[in-house]
């Protein structure tokens, strides 16, 4: 692969160089991110199974771990019923803290025209509230959220059941959606977790992965950028954006 084609980078925490897709100067690039963990410093839905649900999650963690229940599947057991009122749920979201560099990366993207959209495998009325909480605005795919007699009723609102996630927004298959009327666009998908994220990461021409999604693709040798915030993502973004012939 040429210098043309490809970018050398090194991990700040010592992790051999990775060799990562480059974009054509003429396509573009759209980012795509998680939610959880990623531009929110808090995994929102795991905080709040620690917190309402957890006399049930250990076992359903184990039956999820032995590839008993897929990741939605988990999260119905756990979370569908959930009785946690809408007033207890915003006063857990303004809790919630966002990634130092979140702000910047909307920001980046928007000055630069390019596409950025979060897929996150939470749910849209948590999205939507923590966007009023912390005056960010994005577009976003996420799982569906309501509330009836004042418990949770969830629904998945993307999954495809031959991908491998198992999750209720296979991010994969959203970023295929996108390249199906973009095809010559440069796909960013930046992560954290080996669950949620994996898909995505594979799919997109570049990764920026931490935590366990970064293990994920080590141990399949897939190519990926590091980062430990969103501001290292942006300042990447630029450089490779400047570097591109």
């Amino acid at each position: 692969m040429s210098r043309s084609d490809t970018l050398m980078c090194q991990a700040s925490d010592g992790r051999r160089a990775r060799r990562v897709k480059r974009a054509a100067p003429q396509a573009g690039l759209a980012v795509f991110c998680d939610y959880d963990g990623t531009f929110a410093v808090q995994d929102v839905g795991s905080s709040l199974a620690r917190q309402h649900a957890g006399d049930r999650r250990p076992a359903l963690w184990a039956r999820l771990a032995r590839g008993e229940l897929t990741p939605w599947q988990y999260n119905r057991e756990l979370l569908n019923g959930l009785a946690l009122s809408e007033v207890e749920l915003v006063r857990f979201l303004r809790t919630v803290e966002l990634d130092p560099g979140a702000r910047s990366l909307v920001t980046w993207c928007a000055s630069r025209h390019i596409p950025f959209r979060i897929l996150s495998d939470g749910f849209d009325w948590n999205l939507d509230r923590l966007q009023e909480i912390h005056g960010v605005h994005f577009e976003y795919d996420a799982n569906r959220l309501h509330y009836a007699s004042g418990t949770w009723r969830i629904e998945a609102a993307y999954p495809d059941p031959s991908c491998f996630c198992g999750t209720g927004v296979c991010k994969a298959s959203r970023i295929a959606r996108f390249r199906a009327e973009h095809p010559k666009t440069c796909v960013v998908h930046i992560g954290n977790g080996r669950v949620s994220d994996l898909c995505g990461a594979e799919a997109a021409d570049i990764a920026f992965a931490k935590d366990s999604l970064a293990e994920a693709l080590e141990e399949r040798r897939i190519a990926f950028e590091p980062f430990r915030t969103l501001l290292d993502v942006v300042s990447r973004l630029e450089e490779l954006l400047a570097e591109t012939p």
